[in-house]
């Protein structure tokens, strides 16, 4: 029981934060990707709120993700690219690859000048 509301707590403090900053990026502690989509984000000018989740919580995200593909009959069960999860605007644009992505194709700065993160 005692577990549970650690879980809850944890949760309602990560869509706190969410919530309230412009950019905000959740990662494994000590992950190095962390820093790459720190910096990356960093380099136009926009500074993340970073939170680092330890090992347990990513095995349990893993874990519901999984079972939701396996629900949805995604043959696909394993997720090794969840973290870092990155939000801008309040709204979950993916891991890294899928933030590199977006910068690639040029839709990442428009997107930090509608959630406020960038001026020019």
């Amino acid at each position: 029981m005692e577990q549970l509301l650690m879980v809850a707590i944890k949760e309602e403090v990560l869509i706190s934060i969410v919530e309230g900053s412009m950019v905000v990026i959740i990662g494994r502690r000590g992950c190095h990707m962390n820093y790459v989509a720190q910096r990356l984000l960093e380099g136009l000018k926009a500074y993340p709120t970073m939170y680092e989740v330890s090992e347990g919580f990513v095995a349990r995200m893993m874990l519901v993700s999984n079972v939701r593909r396996i629900l949805s009959g995604d043959d696909k069960t394993f997720v090794p690219s969840l973290f870092p999860m990155v939000f801008i605007g309040g709204e979950l644009i993916g891991s890294l690859d899928r933030l590199i992505a977006i910068h690639v194709s040029g839709e990442l700065i428009p997107m930090l000048k509608v959630a406020g993160a960038i001026w020019l």
